[in-house]
């Protein structure tokens, strides 16, 4: 009885020595975790990226790691104006196995976009209710990150809600040297989005929007439009892998490349798949953008291209293009292309 009460005391005392040797561990690595942290936040400075936080907290004991950022904010200076990101309150958590892989959680919702300029009054932005997520690094360099968002909203002179997006975002395992070597990939799925003006025909909800696409070549450093005029000069493109639009009577997938002009005005050429062309070209003429002869005559020449597609509906095979401002679809000339103003 006494050899079996030794025994069992001996177990609770290793038990108790493995677990304040572990606790011991825990608050080393936790207190590893925060330096790490703050020596990111110097070492990126030398790049003109400001990270900052109210408070930095780390728990999590004893199954876990959980770093927590109050009034966080994350601002690239090396374009002006400058991409912001704003997030009342961040978390990430990892297991004490496995460092590599991050879940992410912001249960304030965050604010991304560009900061405000004087002059204009509203700069682009995007604003989540929620959001979750996840991270992942490498240990050679680039990684990857998602962001699950829930009630969102986007603006730029008018207010986009969103019912839900998802954000991926890829970063190389070094910097591109050359003008056909990735910056960052980027891929974005917004569904149910809510336009404030929109033809009566395709209705007023987009509803879904996801394209995938690739940054290549070095955006330096600068005003936007220098930086942009920059990249461009130097061969940069952003090639799309791949692009699908859900809305009204309208369904398109495509593929393609994305280019600047002199004018620093879009070039792109995409090929794909699209259906129900006769709703854009009805929109278009209630847009003013076609006449109804033009539009009859495109008609002809789209319905001659035509195809059933997988789901038996009318599909046209074709190229869009844009090119010294105008719009193509295949041969048919659909209009000016809007314009874009960089600020």
């Amino acid at each position: 009885m006494r050899r079996s009460m030794r025994l069992g005391l001996a177990g609770l005392l290793l038990l108790l020595v493995l677990f304040g040797l572990y606790a011991a561990y825990w608050r080393i690595v936790a207190g590893r975790i925060a330096q790490g942290i703050v020596a990111w936040q110097q070492s990126v400075r030398t790049r003109r990226i400001d990270a900052s936080w109210r408070e930095l907290h780390v728990g999590g004991f004893p199954l876990a790691f959980r770093v927590v950022l109050d009034d966080a904010a994350l601002r690239d200076g090396r374009l002006r104006p400058a991409p912001q990101l704003d997030v009342p309150v961040l978390t990430g958590t990892a297991r004490p196995w496995d460092f590599a892989d991050w879940r992410l959680a912001a249960p304030a919702g965050l604010i991304a976009g560009l900061a405000a300029a004087p002059g204009p009054p509203m700069a682009p932005r995007l604003a989540a209710r929620t959001a979750i997520g996840s991270a992942s690094f490498a240990a050679t360099g680039g990684g990857w990150l998602w962001l699950g968002l829930k009630q969102v909203t986007a603006a730029a002179g008018s207010r986009i809600p969103i019912a839900a997006a998802d954000i991926w975002i890829t970063l190389p395992a070094a910097p591109p040297r050359t003008h056909t070597e990735p910056s960052f990939g980027l891929a974005l799925d917004l569904r149910q989005m809510r336009l404030p003006a929109a033809p009566a025909i395709l209705g007023a909800t987009i509803d879904e929007l996801a394209v995938s696409a690739t940054l290549e070549g070095v955006v330096p450093s600068g005003k936007l439009p220098q930086a942009l005029a920059a990249w461009r000069d130097a061969g940069g493109t952003v090639e799309f892998d791949h692009l699908r639009l859900r809305w009204g009577g309208i369904g398109v997938t495509a593929n393609g490349t994305l280019a600047l002009d002199q004018n620093l005005q879009p070039i792109a050429a995409f090929s794909g798949g699209i259906e129900g062309f006769h709703t854009i070209l009805t929109a278009l003429v209630g847009a003013g953008q076609l006449d109804t002869e033009e539009a009859a005559l495109a008609q002809i020449a789209l319905s001659a291209l035509a195809r059933p597609g997988s789901d038996g509906k009318p599909q046209i095979r074709t190229a869009f293009t844009i090119q010294d401002g105008k719009m193509f679809l295949g041969p048919v000339r659909l209009g000016a292309a809007p314009r874009i103003e960089w600020k």
